[in-house]
């Protein structure tokens, strides 16, 4: 599918997040997916507009692990026979120009083992590529940072609710500041003309 041309001064990103069997990508695999895809101002970071959605469940080859169905609720029945749209998944990624996950490290290892044709797409962390605890915030997980925000997680936990609140959290600014993507993609040297800040590793995570 393609997408209309960006109106000047635009262009598109993505959030991501995913719900797993377990914490190591060598073994573990993807079992809930989403994938929001957004046009935002590139002269103050503003989001202007959702251009479409995804989200979806995969049956896994192995278990899904005690802990990880403890944090997210999936069980091995809601996901059966279930598969991914990873054609609509890898279309929307290359129409983005990067994409933002609430610690990448892990997503990326999970993705791209899954979908090898998006290696090499430039990721950025939200977690790490946005000086939290020099605004005054001590913890940096997406949950405390939304409450911190005063944001409402319509589904905590699961892939589809927690990229939602991430657009949210990006989204966000206060009178007269920039908004929370602006300063993500400031430091990762992709918006208002400035290197990269030394405090994170946003392009390799």
């Amino acid at each position: 599918m393609r997408y209309e041309q960006s109106p000047r001064g635009c262009s598109i990103g993505a959030v991501l997040d995913i719900e797993t069997t377990g914490l190591n990508p060598a073994t573990e695999e993807i079992i809930e997916f989403a994938l929001i895809l957004f046009r935002y101002d590139k002269r103050n970071g503003r989001i202007v507009g959702i251009l479409r959605a995804y989200s979806g469940l995969r049956e896994p080859k192995c278990s899904i692990s005690r802990d990880s169905r403890r944090v997210h609720g999936i069980s091995r029945s809601m996901v059966g026979g279930r598969r991914l749209n990873t054609r609509k998944i890898r279309e929307m990624l290359a129409a983005a120009d990067f994409c933002i996950s609430h610690n990448a490290s892990f997503d990326r290892g999970f993705v791209e083992r899954l979908l090898p044709a998006v290696c090499g797409k430039t990721w950025l962390c939200s977690m790490r590529g946005i000086d939290w605890r020099g605004k005054g915030f001590t913890s940096r997980s997406l949950a405390d940072l939304a409450t911190a925000h005063q944001i409402v997680n319509p589904a905590p936990h699961r892939a589809e609710g927690d990229t939602r609140t991430l657009l949210a959290l990006l989204s966000y600014r206060r009178k007269c500041t920039r908004t929370r993507l602006y300063e993500l993609l400031r430091n990762a040297g992709l918006i208002g003309g400035q290197k990269a800040s030394s405090f994170q590793n946003i392009r390799m995570v």
